[in-house]
Formats: C-alpha cells, sequence, structure tokens
C-alpha cells in the first residue's frame, strides 16, 4: 500500500510541475525580449536568438515531442496488435504473410526506413509518422503474433472453446485483454527510442521543420550559437537525454 501511495504521489508531483510550466510557458510566449540572454532570474534558461524565453520554448518542444511520440508508438502498437492477432489465430496464408513483412521491416534499421520513406512520401510531420510507424510496426507484429500464439496453448482458452464459446468471443474475452496487459511495459520500453528518432530526424531537417518548436529543432538551432550561447545546446540535448532515461526507469519499475 506504501509502495502504490509512493508512486501516485511521485506521478502527481510530476504532474503538476508539468502543468505549471504549461502555464508558464504561455504566459511568455507572446513576449519578446532581448536576444541571447544569459540563464538568470528574468528568465531561468535564458533566451533565444529571437528573445524568446527559453524555458517556455523548451515546455512547447516537449509537448510537441512527447504528443508526436504518442502518436507513433499508438499507431504502431494499434496496427500491430490487429496484423499479429489476426496472424496468430489463422496460422494460414496470413500469417506466413505478416511474418513475411515483419522479417522485412525487422532486417532493416527503422530510422533508415524512415529515411527512405521521407525521401519517397512528403517531407512533413504526417509523412514522418507514416515513416515512422512503417519502420517500428515489424516489432509489434513479430511480438503479438507470437504472443497470441502462446496463449492460445493455455488451459484456460481450450476450455473457452470446449464450453461452446465461438472465436471471435474467446478472442475479445481471453486473448486480447492478456495482450492488452503487456502493452503499457512495451511502450515504456519503445517510447524513447521513438522519441530519439523523431528529434534526430528534425535534427537532419525531415518532417518537422522551424518555427515548428520540436525539441530536435531547436536543438538545431542552438547549434549555430554553440559558442556564444551555448544553453540553446545544452538544455535540449539533456531534456531530450533525461526523458530518454526517465521511461527507461519507468520501464525497469514495471517489468520487475
Amino acid at each position: 500500500m506504501k509502495r502504490h501511495s509512493k508512486t501516485y504521489v511521485t506521478v502527481s508531483l510530476d504532474v503538476s510541475v508539468f502543468i505549471a510550466l504549461i502555464f508558464y510557458s504561455i504566459m511568455r510566449s507572446n513576449h519578446q525580449f532581448a536576444p541571447l540572454e544569459s540563464p538568470g532570474l528574468q528568465h531561468l534558461l535564458g533566451t533565444d536568438q529571437l528573445g524568446r524565453d527559453f524555458l517556455a520554448r523548451l515546455c512547447v518542444g516537449s509537448l510537441v515531442t512527447l504528443s508526436l511520440t504518442a502518436i507513433v508508438i499508438i499507431v504502431s502498437v494499434g496496427i500491430g496488435l490487429a496484423l499479429g492477432l489476426i496472424a496468430g489465430i489463422e496460422r494460414k496464408w496470413l500469417d506466413q504473410l505478416v511474418m513475411f513483412m515483419a522479417d522485412m521491416l525487422l532486417a532493416i534499421p527503422s530510422f533508415i526506413i524512415a529515411l527512405v520513406v521521407l525521401s519517397l512520401v512528403s517531407n512533413s510531420m504526417i509523412g514522418m509518422i507514416l515513416a515512422l510507424t512503417l519502420g517500428w510496426m515489424g516489432r509489434y507484429l513479430r511480438y503479438f503474433r507470437n504472443l497470441t500464439r502462446d496463449i492460445q496453448k493455455q488451459p484456460f482458452i481450450q476450455y473457452a472453446v470446449l464450453s461452446g464459446n465461438s472465436k471471435l468471443k474467446t478472442t475479445v474475452t481471453h486473448v486480447i485483454p492478456h495482450l492488452c496487459s503487456n502493452i503499457f511495459a512495451l511502450i515504456t520500453a519503445d517510447f524513447g527510442k521513438i522519441m530519439l528518432s523523431i528529434s534526430g530526424l528534425a535534427f537532419l531537417g525531415l518532417g518537422i521543420k522551424p518555427p515548428t518548436p520540436e525539441l530536435g529543432t531547436i536543438l538545431f538551432d542552438g547549434k549555430s550559437y554553440f559558442n556564444g550561447a551555448p544553453w540553446l545546446f545544452f538544455f535540449p540535448g539533456l531534456l531530450l537525454g533525461g526523458y530518454a532515461l526517465l521511461f527507461q526507469i519507468i520501464n525497469k519499475k514495471i517489468t520487475r
């Protein structure tokens, strides 16, 4: 009980701090200040090259990065769950086709797939979401297909079939809930990697472009001022590493 209450308090504090930072960014976003001011009491993380409060810009950039990461991982997991479930249940030509597609996607690094897809389709935010979804989908296809095959061997699935339940009812009431119980651990394990992929593509000028305040584009803008205003390059990189580390810690807590 104490352990759960401690977790709830920690999560509540984190959410409260994040909400406070969002309000701070909204209040500061419409104000122009002197460009390239050093971090101080008036501007905790200084200002950027256009005189914008850098802490407010990082808050908005974090919201954009985390939202895009959530979209990519939800779409990837959703498609992987649906196709993996069908392939694991049918075990016919569809299973072979899905596994062939998964093997092809797993044979090539997801970042390379994203680069190729972005060069073929529009170099935009939608194109980046499509590219990363395709790059990460193979992992979830194979994972959910194998998990479905393992669950179907469990005695309670066989008892459900013997008791007269249809295949559809057994899948909805027994198989899918067991698949969904593993999703949160899977999401936290890959969230940081997908986030770094999004920011890495943005840093290369792919997918998201300035003036959209994404952490990768903020990092790209800051590298030009590395000697005169190093905080423009240091804080976005530190924030990206911190987010990735945070989700790995959460994943270890879940899987322990």
